[in-house]
């Protein structure tokens, strides 16, 4: 996936008004293990998700924040804006 930044600027293969500053795209757990950005990991489950996928989603759900909630949505709504994850989003 970060073969698709240009500059500090992460963009999505799917779709380019989707973006990410690179800083942002990745974390690391305490023990320094680094992991995919929720949100940025969810937008991609959410294209067609399969059931791990909604569990993931579920699971996902009540740690994001606020900002991250709104990207997620606003990125899903780009391709599928009738997705039911928007709901979702907005209702928690």
């Amino acid at each position: 996936m970060l073969d698709e930044a240009v500059g500090a600027t992460w963009i999505s293969r799917r779709d380019p008004g989707v973006r990410l500053p690179l800083a942002a795209l990745g974390r690391r757990t305490p023990t320094g293990v680094p992991y995919l950005t929720p949100e940025a990991q969810l937008y991609y489950k959410a294209a067609a998700p399969r059931p791990k996928d909604e569990r993931d989603f579920a699971a996902a759900l009540p740690h994001l924040t606020p900002p991250q909630r709104a990207w997620l949505s606003r990125a899903i709504a780009r391709t599928r804006p009738a997705h039911p994850w928007r709901a979702r989003l907005a209702a928690t």
